[in-house]
Formats: structure tokens, C-alpha cells, sequence
């Protein structure tokens, strides 16, 4: 931060609704000058937003897929190769961005980077977040590419039957892209990363940019970009399969978890959680091994709890929670997510999770 930087940082301390021309006319510069430095400030994580929040106020960076999602629910089981009753329902998604909805919800100061096209539908997710309070600014709009559309088939049970994706625009978030807004993720409390970024950027992100990084796997595919690259990873969260893959170890009871976790410590990894379904979640660490598992519930939508549950293990991280209690508000947070219609709902509150942790055990 420049000494002239610094003066206006503190006119903006003592009145964060003063305008740039006030403050050109307290300092003696043009207003231009004054746009210019603010601009600086934001790139650098000093002041985010529109609204000169100001970065003594602790903030999450997410870094991730933002796509809109088109979801088909089968009224009935469902019949190959025939058209079956149903709903149909758009909304915003992307791991990234539903993870920064939820930590947003959980009123968390957060910023999301990520990649849109210059279309109705990356106008849609650019709405949704500013009303959500989600900080957008650092995301980048591409001319030449169409905005990520995922787009599922659930059955009779709310399982997921078949998915596809259209994501080729992530990989304009190169590491040239990433490497402008450096400062505002080293200033960030944590940086949340989904490995839908292409392995060249997710190796630049971890190596040149200190942080503490909190990932989520997202699928079989995509975790294999993490090869080579977890001992940068200060937080892994992996489902039986992922965890398998990395690990080289199948997973069939939960002491083949214990054993899946401790191969992914020994590559470097800080902690992670492997997630497997109706058995619970196992948390390792170097030191610590931890399981939980949940009473049964009625599915409503198996969409999104893992976003929810990284979501809730961020925040519970940043409050300081002891390892036992992060670990039932994460699972209570998944809970919320499978008990709720919409993936991402207003019923992801702190209050409504901390009701759901008695059935966490």
C-alpha cells in the first residue's frame, strides 16, 4: 500500500459512505486519481466491493465453477428412452458458487472468482449473487464462450441418474487471470478451491499464492488434477470414491476409510474429510481420527450437500470450533441441504443448523 493509498484507506475508515470527489478535495487530487486508487486498493483485497468494505472485516475468497443448472425430478421410476413426467427447475449452481452461497448465508463476508459468458445466463448468476451479498467484482465475463450449464436427471428418490456438464469456459480462468487478484486471496481469512480450474492454474494457485487452501474434489475425474499437488492443500474434502482414487486404497467399511485418509496425510494433505453416504464422515489428521454419521432422514434433494458441508466446516473453522463440533455443524449443514427442495435455500442458517446438530452423532 502506497502512502497515498494509506491516506485515503483512512478518510474511508472514518466515513465509508465519503465520495471519491470528497475525497480529491481533502487531498488536493483529481478525482480520477482518487478511482484509480481504489481500484488498486480493490484488486489487493483492501476493499471489496462496491461499498468500500473494508478488509478489516474478515472475508472468505471461493474459487470455482458458477453455472446454471437445470434439474429434471421424475414424478415416478423412471423409464429409459421415454419421456417421463416430471418438473423441471433452473437455478444458479456450480460448486464454487453454491459454496459461496451458503458460506454467504452464514453471514460471512465472501468474494467468488470465477468465469462467465457474456449471456442471459451469466447475467442471471451475476443478479443472484449481488443479491445475495456475494461479492462478484472478481468475476471475469468472456466474449468468445457460452456460460457453464449443468444439467441432471433425477429419479423417483431424488438420486441423481445421469448428469452433463458443459464446462468449457473454466478454462479461461488461467493463471494469468488468477495472478491479478493475488493480494485479495493472500488477504482472504482462507481460499476455497473446486478443482474444476484446469490443473495448470490449480498448480499455479498453490504454489505462488500463499494461503491456506480448502478443496473439494468435486468427482473422480477431476481429483486426478490434484495428483502431485496435495501438499499445498491445507483442507481436502473427498467422498469415498474420490478418497479411493487418491488414496489407491478401496473403501469398503470405515477401517478402509482410516486407511484411505492416512495415505492421503502421508502425500501432505493437512486434514481431510472423506464423506461416504449413510456411514458418516471420517475426519484425519496427522494427530486426529474422527467419525460421524447422522440419524436417517427422509432425501429430499441429494443435490448440493456436499457444498453445504464444505460450507459448514469453513465456518465452523473460522469461529473456532473444536474438531468435534466443526465436524457435527458440517454434517448438520449437509443435513439441511438434503432436507431442502432447492439446493441452495433459505434455510441454511446458522440457527437452523445448530437446531439439526442433535441428530449428528
Amino acid at each position: 500500500m502506497t502512502p497515498r493509498e494509506n491516506e485515503i484507506m483512512q478518510l474511508i475508515k472514518k466515513n465509508p459512505a465519503i465520495s471519491q470527489q470528497k475525497i480529491a478535495d481533502l487531498l488536493n487530487i483529481k478525482r480520477s486519481s482518487v478511482a484509480a486508487h481504489i481500484k488498486n486498493l480493490s484488486s489487493q483485497g483492501y476493499i471489496l466491493g462496491r461499498q468500500y468494505v473494508l478488509r478489516d472485516e474478515p472475508y472468505v475468497v471461493v474459487i470455482g465453477g458458477a453455472n446454471v443448472d437445470i434439474v429434471g425430478y421424475s414424478d415416478f421410476k423412471l423409464i429409459k428412452n421415454d419421456s417421463n413426467p416430471g418438473r423441471i427447475i433452473q437455478s444458479t449452481g456450480g460448486v464454487g458458487r453454491n459454496i459461496a452461497e451458503n458460506i454467504s448465508r452464514l453471514n460471512v463476508r465472501t468474494s467468488i472468482i470465477s468465469v462467465i459468458g457474456d449471456d442471459d445466463k451469466g447475467r442471471f448468476i451475476l443478479n443472484e449473487l449481488n443479491s445475495l451479498g456475494i461479492e462478484s467484482d472478481s468475476i471475469f465475463v468472456m466474449h468468445d464462450c457460452n456460460t457453464s450449464v449443468y444439467l441432471a436427471i433425477l429419479d423417483e428418490n431424488r438420486d441423481m441418474d445421469i448428469a452433463i456438464n458443459d464446462m468449457e469456459i473454466i478454462n479461461k480462468l488461467t493463471p494469468e487471470l488468477i495472478e491479478k487478484k493475488q493480494r485479495m486471496i493472500e488477504n482472504a481469512i482462507c481460499c476455497i478451491v473446486d478443482t474444476n480450474l484446469t490443473r495448470e492454474t490449480l498448480e499455479f494457485l498453490f504454489k505462488n499464492i500463499n494461503q491456506k487452501y480448502f478443496v473439494d474434489c468435486v468427482s473422480v475425474n477431476k481429483a486426478e488434477k490434484l495428483e502431485g499437488l496435495l501438499n499445498n492443500v491445507y483442507f481436502l474434502k473427498a467422498n469415498k470414491y474420490e478418497a479411493e482414487f487418491l488414496s489407491k486404497v478401496k473403501i469398503d467399511s470405515l477401517e478402509d476409510a482410516k486407511k484411505s485418509a492416512k495415505k492421503i496425510i502421508e502425500q501432505g494433505v493437512n486434514s481431510v474429510v472423506i464423506t461416504m453416504g449413510d456411514e458418516g464422515s471420517l475426519y484425519a489428521d496427522e494427530k486426529d481420527m474422527l467419525h460421524v454419521s447422522s440419524n436417517t432422514m427422509d432425501i429430499v434433494n441429494a443435490s448440493g450437500a456436499g457444498d453445504a458441508f464444505m460450507a459448514g466446516y469453513v465456518y465452523s473453522y473460522i469461529k473456532d470450533y473444536k474438531l468435534t463440533e466443526r465436524m457435527k455443524f458440517a454434517t448438520a449443514s449437509s443435513r439441511i441441504a438434503l432436507m431442502s427442495e432447492k439446493t441452495n435455500s433459505e434455510k441454511f442458517t446458522v440457527k437452523n443448523i445448530e437446531g439439526e446438530v442433535k441428530n449428528v452423532k
